[in-house]
């Protein structure tokens, strides 16, 4: 049963009051095709900047566990209040269940599960339909794994879509970089890099995401001054500093039944 569509937008509209409204810049103004823009995360942020103001069509790809209520209490307790680090975790854990409530149908509406096992593939599946019926997709794609102040290092694996597209609309695939930043209130696109499809997947996965990570990099340090927001606090470093490196070790931890 979906959420309710009411609740989603009541807290849309807490969430305006407090988002000055983003305009859009790029340095290169996309087509009509279906495309797909790679942003950094900075913390809530992010997602807030393209839920408002991002005007094309698009899905956003949303972290599976987030969208049920259930499994959204270890993601709550580990990803969103880090209670690892804190004292008094019984506390943290009684509000990660409370948060759980909430989250879903915040994040229910114009998104994709992303699953970080072998139900990947209802992610692309879910994705091609989407991109084939006139949507973007904007993915947060980022790793622990520290790369500047601006930008983590990103998972690759997204990149995977652009095989299956071409497959299905025989047409090379876009991917936009995309720096999100509240202070300055834009939403900056750079240059898309396209999927070749007579090169090896293998061999793109690393050139479009490290041209992806490099050109939000880039976009972040022409703004006017600012404080970067991390994707990951010093906090989760000191209780989860292990999983830097670990990517799927930290979501298999998080999807574990306690």
């Amino acid at each position: 049963m979906k959420p309710s569509y009411l609740y989603y937008k009541f807290i849309r509209g807490i969430l305006r009051l407090c988002f000055p409204r983003a305009k859009t810049v790029y340095e290169q103004q996309p087509d009509d095709e279906p495309a797909v823009f790679v942003c950094n995360h900075s913390a809530i942020r992010g997602p807030v900047m393209m839920t408002l103001d991002f005007k094309r069509k698009h899905q956003t790809w949303t972290v599976h566990c987030a969208l049920d209520s259930k499994k959204a209490v270890n993601y709550a307790f580990h990803d969103i209040l880090i209670g690892n680090s804190r004292r008094f975790k019984r506390f943290w854990r009684m509000l990660a269940h409370i948060v759980a409530k909430l989250l879903p149908p915040l994040l229910w509406y114009d998104t994709i599960p992303v699953y970080h096992d072998s139900g990947i593939i209802k992610t692309f599946k879910q994705s091609i339909k989407a991109m084939t019926e006139g949507s973007d997709l904007v993915i947060f794609a980022e790793s622990p794994k520290r790369f500047s102040e601006y930008i983590c290092e990103l998972q690759a694996g997204f990149v995977d879509i652009a095989r299956l597209y071409y497959r299905k609309a025989k047409k090379a695939l876009k991917f936009y970089p995309v720096y999100l930043e509240k202070k300055n209130a834009v939403i900056s696109v750079g240059k898309p890099i396209a999927y070749d499809p007579e090169l090896p997947l293998d061999e793109q996965r690393e050139k479009i995401a490290s041209y992806l990570r490099d050109s939000i990099d880039r976009l972040a340090r022409a703004l006017p001054k600012h404080k970067p927001v991390p994707f990951m606090t010093d906090r989760w470093y000191s209780a989860y500093g292990m999983y830097e490196n670990d990517v799927q070790g930290y979501w298999k931890m998080i999807d574990q039944n306690e």
